[in-house]
């Protein structure tokens, strides 16, 4: 796939997320390379995320307590590897949760188009990154525009890894899943957290 073809897919993916993941699946990359490149992106987005914290200027406030404390801010390759963690489960639970609602896609196709996504969406983030710091009137507008987005993109995409005729079962996997890593991770995050801050 040649930085053209790329360049192609991604344009596809933010207007038409499901063609986009159809032609994700026909490239039948192997499995180690997905989770290659999940693994990178989610490492390298979370990595810039606690850049922006550490350079970010932090006031008396309550909530510049908040972000001092959380692992992002105290401990970025923790935050890092949590991330990655976040990452690889939810492709884990979004696969099984599709496999127990009557979708036929395979890991390889479920870790294919959520990496895809995770990619695209690291772009996005940048380019949002750079417009706040030129336009930040426009980065909240911005910033809604790109979550409807992404709703819409992920459960199309999903919809064509799980093989389902119908974008509200591909919304139910969707919905089930995240409830499920946000109580799990949650749970996780409070332990390391924790750790961190030194409470009991």
């Amino acid at each position: 796939m040649n930085t053209v073809n790329i360049k192609q897919l991604f344009v596809l993916t933010l207007k038409a997320p499901k063609e986009a993941g159809a032609q994700v699946l026909a490239l039948d990359l192997p499995i180690r390379g997905l989770w290659l490149a999940l693994s990178l992106v989610s490492v390298v987005t979370s990595i810039i995320f606690a850049s922006l914290m550490q350079l970010a200027p932090m006031g008396e406030d309550q909530f510049s307590d908040l972000m001092r404390t959380s692992p992002a801010h105290s401990a970025p390759l923790v935050f890092a590897l949590l991330q990655w963690a976040r990452a690889v489960v939810s492709v884990l639970v979004i696969y099984y949760v599709g496999r127990m609602m009557g979708g036929t896609g395979q890991l390889r196709d479920v870790l294919a188009v959520m990496a895809w996504l995770q990619a695209v969406t690291f772009v996005l983030m940048v380019g949002l990154v750079i417009m706040g710091a030129i336009l930040p009137m426009l980065s909240s507008l911005v910033i809604l525009a790109m979550v409807i987005w992404w709703v819409w993109a992920i459960v199309s995409l999903l919809n064509v890894a799980h093989g389902f005729d119908s974008m509200f079962k591909a919304g139910g996997v969707l919905i089930v899943s995240l409830l499920g890593v946000t109580v799990g991770m949650s749970i996780f995050f409070g332990a390391i957290s924790a750790l961190f801050v030194g409470a009991s």
